[in-house]
């Protein structure tokens, strides 16, 4: 009896450990897809970037400034990402109540500074307008105050599918526009969202 007893301990053990084992591989593969497919999203939207830019004569009016004698500019925000999601291949679109409508799906965590409110819990599920594109991933636009878009937004590289935290499948993109006229991305990719342990900060990052 106490062979047997010690042989079912460890047949339980020896699941236990595969069970692990299996839970891990698995999210470890799904962070690997969602950085990977962050990398075309990104190239993607770069280049949606430009061709907006070029559509609306190179003047957006929605960029902060990296020049400190030049002003940002969200004048123009709204037409901006109306005109920018004219060239993504956008399937859904949510003006409001982005989680409600299933836009978007119960992030780990949402940012709580007033600086960055809005991509607190209740702008990103209430407030903020959010597209979905053809390959599930999603773009909601930062909103502060409510109804007022500013030339920020997150992006969800793999749409509902998880691990639903910033820098593993979350990640935020800020329209920069130089001295010169130029429009870039910003390379912190989770600003404005919390830092979560283990995740991707900065775009040179991802491409390690």
């Amino acid at each position: 009896m106490a062979g047997k007893k010690r042989t079912l301990i460890l047949f339980g053990c020896y699941l236990i450990v595969l069970l692990c084992a299996v839970v891990y591989c698995t999210l470890y593969l799904i962070d690997q897809s969602a950085r990977e497919s962050f990398k075309k999203l990104y190239s993607s939207y770069t280049q949606a970037l430009y061709t907006t830019v070029n559509n609306m004569a190179g003047e957006t009016g929605c960029y902060l400034s990296s020049d400190k004698n030049i002003e940002s500019d969200i004048s123009g925000c709204t037409e901006f990402y109306k005109n920018f999601a004219t060239n993504l291949r956008v399937t859904k679109y949510c003006k409001n109540n982005a989680l409600s409508q299933g836009c978007l799906p119960v992030y780990k965590n949402y940012t709580v500074s007033k600086s960055c409110a809005g991509f607190s819990e209740s702008m990103m599920n209430k407030f903020n307008q959010s597209f979905v594109m053809s390959d599930n991933t999603s773009l909601t636009v930062f909103n502060m105050p409510a109804n007022v878009p500013q030339p920020l937004f997150a992006v969800d590289s793999n749409g509902k599918l998880g691990p639903n935290k910033s820098g593993y499948d979350l990640f935020s993109i800020v329209i920069m526009r130089n001295s010169h006229g130029n429009y870039y991305f910003h390379p912190n990719v989770t600003y404005c969202l919390p830092v979560e342990k283990g995740g991707i900060n900065n775009i040179q990052d991802v491409y390690k």
